[in-house]
């Protein structure tokens, strides 16, 4: 599943807010995150770890006993220079508890004629025999319904100019 969005600013700004310690906090706030982001910066990469709680009210009941506490440690890794075609790009992979998944996927920042293309590329696997095909499909909606809501805010935060499905 990919979600890809427009937005009105140029690659370097849109990379630059999703690093900004300020956004990361107004979304932390925003979508159940659990503290403060943790944000290390290194010569060609910005790593942010930022821990989440899951609804445990909302977490179907096939779901419950892989879960945990509900408490994700996603990782969000960004290579801070561009290629030669103004492309910024990162990957980032979720950790939920003892859970026998492997969550994650790629990010992609374009230049597009009217500002940036956002892509948030996800992959979900579950290694439960019987039921992990089920599982993967609840993961895959749950997170379909955070990032377009995390895309939103983002569009909010970057002066609400259009959002639009690419």
């Amino acid at each position: 599943m990919t979600h890809s969005h427009r937005y009105s600013v140029k690659p370097e700004e849109l990379l630059s807010a999703l690093v900004d310690p300020k956004y990361l906090n107004a979304r932390q706030e925003r979508f159940g995150g659990v503290g403060d982001p943790k944000i290390e910066e290194g010569d060609a990469q910005v790593v942010i770890t930022s821990e989440r709680q899951l609804p445990m009210d909302k977490v179907p009941g096939i779901a419950k006993g892989f879960v945990g506490d509900g408490r994700i440690t996603q990782v969000d890794t960004w290579h801070a220079d561009s290629d030669s075609d103004g492309l910024f790009t990162g990957d980032w992979h979720a950790v939920l508890g003892t859970a026998p998944a492997d969550i994650g996927g790629d990010y992609r920042i374009t230049p597009d004629s009217d500002g940036s293309v956002y892509e948030v590329d996800v992959q979900v696997k579950v290694k439960v025999p019987f039921f992990g095909s089920k599982l993967e499909g609840q993961v895959l909606g749950y997170l379909d319904a955070i990032i377009s809501k995390e895309q939103v805010f983002l569009n909010d935060w970057l002066g609400g100019d259009q959002l639009d499905k690419a």
